[in-house]
């Protein structure tokens, strides 16, 4: 009897783990917005053979507050126009106003006799002027319309554990990647859409020998950085100009700085809505941690635009861990391009000239527009 329950128990140990397998011709990776355009466009094409795994339930309203706390990635007039041609419908049109940084009580452009407080990494990207775009436009209307059905049909909410590299035994469900979750699951797919940092997927495979040499080689100088934005709409005027400031977050220490985006104000609405940006430090990730520095940054912007102190103001915030990616060597394009995994959203290899100029959405927008799935 006991030898036949050890039998009877292994049998359904293995119906179990089979129908814990799932298999999907196409897997898109990712809790952003580009994971989900990368989706739309999969789906088009392979109606039903297209999922999207992300950590949190992802929705239109999370979509769109992403867009609202994300600073404008467009500040060259050469991606303002790649874009512009890469998508008729895509509007982007520049701002009058000269970036600007606060010194010694006054507001000076960069390019001027007045030197500007020291920039850490990452931060001098945003000395030039934005151009504005309109993300809904990279979707048609009735993507958006439909969008939050066809993300509850097809988006599995799962954390990761590891991701194993397979050699296709079946000719029918061709499969090059196994996905492990942290429910004894595993989803098995023929290619893989990666749409978040490179870094991210090297972390989750088993086995990294398994990955080709120029894989590893691409994927080995990336590094992820931490950052938070907040979005903040006003009940009046807070700055007379739309653009980009940029504030020193401490005058005596060399902290960085807050990276600030306005909108025009709208007489419409009497609301002026602009973004604060700051990098976030590995020692500063704890939620008090970034509390106070949310706190820090309200006192910063208070002081140099004492209008914001007597708005009533509503903020969003949003904690990223990979809010800028750095280390991609674009050279490595076409050397992967044979690869089972692709890398798409703001860390994306790219193939345009002067590719160091598209960075955060812009990077993302070119990398999807003109890749063929």
């Amino acid at each position: 009897m006991t030898g036949f329950g050890i039998r009877a128990l292994k049998k359904v140990q293995e119906e179990e783990t089979k129908d814990a397998r799932k298999y999907f011709k196409h897997i898109v990776y990712g809790e952003n917005s580009f994971a989900v355009l990368t989706f739309l466009k999969l789906h088009k094409k392979y109606p039903g053979e297209v999922k999207i795994i992300t950590k949190n339930p992802f929705y239109k309203e999370d979509l769109l507050k992403e867009w609202s706390c994300s600073l404008n990635s467009v500040r060259s007039e050469e991606v303002a126009n790649k874009l512009s041609s890469l998508s008729a419908g895509l509007e982007v049109f520049k701002t009058t106003e000269d970036v600007t940084f606060y010194k010694d009580t006054k507001f000076h452009k960069f390019g001027g006799r007045a030197k500007p407080h020291e920039l850490k990494e990452g931060e001098s990207f945003f000395s030039d002027s934005f151009y504005n775009i309109n993300m809904q436009a990279l979707f048609s209307p009735e993507d958006f319309e439909k969008m939050d059905e066809l993300l509850k049909e097809h988006q599995l909410n799962r954390i990761i554990q590891e991701i194993e590299v397979s050699t296709p035994e079946d000719l029918v469900e061709v499969t090059n990647f196994k996905i492990m979750t942290g429910e004894h699951e595993s989803f098995h797919c023929e290619k893989l859409y990666f749409c978040e940092s490179p870094k991210t997927f090297y972390s989750l495979v088993e086995d990294k020998n398994s990955l080709s040499d120029e894989l590893q080689a691409f994927i080995a100088p990336v590094a992820n950085h931490q950052g938070i934005c907040v979005h903040y709409t006003c009940d009046k005027e807070i700055n007379k100009q739309e653009g980009t400031i940029l504030l020193p977050q401490s005058v005596t220490h060399e902290w960085g700085s807050f990276m600030l985006d306005f909108d025009k104000f709208n007489p419409a609405t009497n609301t002026q809505e602009f973004k604060a940006l700051t990098f976030i430090g590995e020692d500063e990730v704890q939620e008090d941690d970034l509390a106070k520095k949310i706190k820090l940054m309200n006192r910063v912007i208070e002081r140099v635009l004492p209008e914001f102190g007597e708005a009533k103001v509503e903020q969003s915030i949003k904690f990223n861990a990979e809010f800028r990616v750095s280390g991609i060597n674009d050279e490595y394009y076409s050397k992967i391009q044979n690869e089972h995994v692709m890398f798409l959203g703001q860390s994306a290899p790219i193939n345009v000239e002067n590719s160091e100029k598209y960075q955060y959405a812009a990077r993302a927008i070119t990398a999807i527009l003109t890749s063929e799935f």
